[in-house]
């Protein structure tokens, strides 16, 4: 059985709300395997700035370690700007993915050109660097959309959600050009089904790409490069 430890670096989560993402995210993986979703214990509420990535990284770091000592397999940081990924890759043995660098990954392989979905007006600019910044997956951006909704509202009025996400879809499909859609937040997991099957293009959800990802790397036995990520010596006080 394979053991997959999905880390929320956010904190303020309760036990019913992380049960629930456990159940949504076991429809990405085979039935033998088993998903543990848990929260930081302190932290940002929400990731929506570069600020709260650098708050939220060293309680990552923690529940990284953790999730090594408690046998798990594989480790997925739920979130799209992937904080304290490589660090985390430094500290364990065992595969750590981050869906922001899955769902880019995954975009090389099913169009020629997408546009990205972010939360905040604010993000969009950050959202774009860091594409930019990423290598080959620049080339294939053609914009990056808001939704002009915050994190902590996504799930909480899903109606108004799936409706801005299919007008932002329909913008980048028909105005910019894009032959596919990444969702760039976790917050909108599941939101995709509908814009996939009106607009007929991929939709890229990153929650189910970096559960399905990490699930893949156990049962090939691949971990990342240590050469590329050397064994750190340091520790993260738990």
């Amino acid at each position: 059985m394979i053991r997959v430890k999905v880390v929320i670096p956010n904190a303020g989560m309760d036990r019913t709300t992380l049960d629930q993402r456990e159940i949504m995210l076991s429809s990405a993986v085979s039935r033998d395997t088993r998903i543990a979703v848990d929260c930081i214990k302190q932290g940002p509420r929400a990731i929506e700035s570069s600020v709260d990535e650098v708050l939220a990284a060293p309680e990552v770091l923690k529940e990284v370690i953790r999730a090594k000592e408690d046998g798990f397999d594989a480790v997925v940081i739920y979130c799209f700007s992937d904080p304290g990924l490589h660090a985390a890759r430094q500290l364990v043995d065992i595969p750590v993915i981050g869906p922001g660098e899955a769902a880019l990954a995954l975009a090389g392989m099913v169009g020629r050109k997408f546009s990205l979905i972010t939360t905040l007006q604010e993000n969009v600019s950050r959202v774009a660097m860091r594409i930019k910044e990423s290598g080959w997956e620049r080339l294939k951006l053609v914009s990056v959309r808001s939704l002009d909704m915050g994190v902590l509202d996504l799930r909480t009025s899903p109606d108004v959600t799936i409706g801005r996400l299919m007008e932002a879809s329909g913008k980048a499909i028909h105005e910019d050009g894009a032959d596919m859609i990444i969702l760039g937040c976790l917050g909108l997991a599941g939101y995709g089904v509908p814009v996939q099957a009106r607009y007929a293009v991929p939709v890229i959800d990153p929650a189910f790409t970096s559960v399905a990802m990490a699930e893949l790397f156990a049962k090939l036995s691949l971990r990342h490069s240590k050469i590329a990520f050397p064994l750190s010596n340091l520790s993260v006080d738990s």
